[in-house]
């Protein structure tokens, strides 16, 4: 919100017209401004809740929770984080008391990057939807960040909760902020992904794994795009994925090859999740595949091309690039 306060220039108009001198030329309008990002702010009712809840334990805390915390935003919660039971807030309330000043910490972080970063992003992709939907703020131990839908309102979120305890040493949070932007605008201007996209997380689903492999692989793609100074720790949010991801990235680029068309969540999960039931993968070894994926499949085409991507041609490309990584050598992904 901008205030415009008056001041003795702007009486000079009226003062020349009383004279009978004639108006001075009216100068152009300006443009509108463009709009910010549409942020809804998810930690003053959360910092609310502590302030409430000092000095309360076991279900008397959970309640204040409940109260002050979720119940403001309660769409949100109901919808997108699904609230859990009593038991498991409580253990959430335990986890997070030790990452408090990270969260603090983070969130003055946030209140400044997010402009920044969305402003960027646009500036890069114009033709993104300006009106997205943001949410920042606690995910109750749900995700670091996701782009998901809200009865048919495609938005996205940052948890600040999980950056705190997960991510608690970084500062730079651009790469982040971009992409989960990226995500949803690649929903935007691709209906196929979006509608893949939306049952990801969902025990039924049925859209294959190429369709994850392929949205994180280019998500991470555009943000070495837009953050080329970042390092590939900072892309990944992981500082273990640059040095294990090389030495696997043979092996399970032909897993994935095999596997392309598996909807299964719980071994989707194996190669995406930050702590997968197979203890012969790095965590989330998919993320550095499909960056490496994108690189490959984006010879020779634009960042358009590679948004508007879908169909066959799309799972063609995929099983191509994969089958190039797995016969390749295991190098680091090349600098933007």
């Amino acid at each position: 919100m901008r205030i415009v306060r008056g001041s003795i220039a702007a009486t000079v108009p009226l003062l020349l017209l009383a004279c009978g001198a004639p108006p001075p030329p009216s100068a152009p309008a300006a443009p509108a401004a463009p709009a910010g990002p549409h942020v809804t702010d998810l930690m003053p009712a959360f910092w609310s809740f502590r302030e409430a809840a000092e000095g309360k334990i076991g279900a008397d805390r959970v309640a204040l929770l409940k109260d002050k915390a979720l119940a403001p935003h309660r769409e949100f919660y109901e919808k997108i984080v699904k609230i859990p039971s009593d038991e498991r807030l409580g253990q959430i309330l335990d986890t997070l008391e030790p990452a408090i000043p990270a969260l603090q910490r983070i969130d003055a972080e946030f209140k400044e990057q997010l402009p920044r970063g969305f402003d960027s992003f646009v500036a890069a992709y114009p033709d993104m939807d300006r009106r997205l939907p943001i949410y920042v703020g606690p995910s109750l131990f749900t995700s670091s960040g996701q782009s998901r839908d809200l009865d048919g309102t495609t938005i996205v979120f940052y948890g600040l909760d999980v950056m705190a305890v997960v991510l608690a040493d970084v500062t730079n949070h651009l790469p982040d902020i971009h992409h989960e932007l990226f995500h949803a605008y690649h929903w935007q201007r691709n209906p196929e992904i979006a509608a893949a996209s939306r049952e990801s997380f969902e025990k039924t689903r049925t859209a294959p794994m190429y369709y994850d492999l392929w949205s994180e692989g280019l998500a991470l793609h555009a943000v070495r795009r837009l953050d080329p100074e970042a390092s590939l720790d900072l892309v990944l949010s992981s500082k273990a994925l640059p040095v294990e991801g090389p030495k696997a990235l043979r092996r399970v680029a032909g897993e994935l090859r095999q596997r392309l068309d598996v909807s299964d969540l719980d071994e989707v999960g194996d190669y995406f999740f930050f702590t997968p039931k197979r203890k012969d993968l790095p965590s989330r070894i998919a993320y550095y595949v499909g960056l490496r994926l994108a690189e490959v499949v984006g010879r020779g085409r634009t960042m358009e091309d590679l948004v508007r991507l879908g169909g066959p041609e799309l799972r063609a490309a995929i099983e191509s690039g994969l089958r190039t990584l797995e016969e390749g050598p295991g190098q680091p992904p090349s600098r933007p």
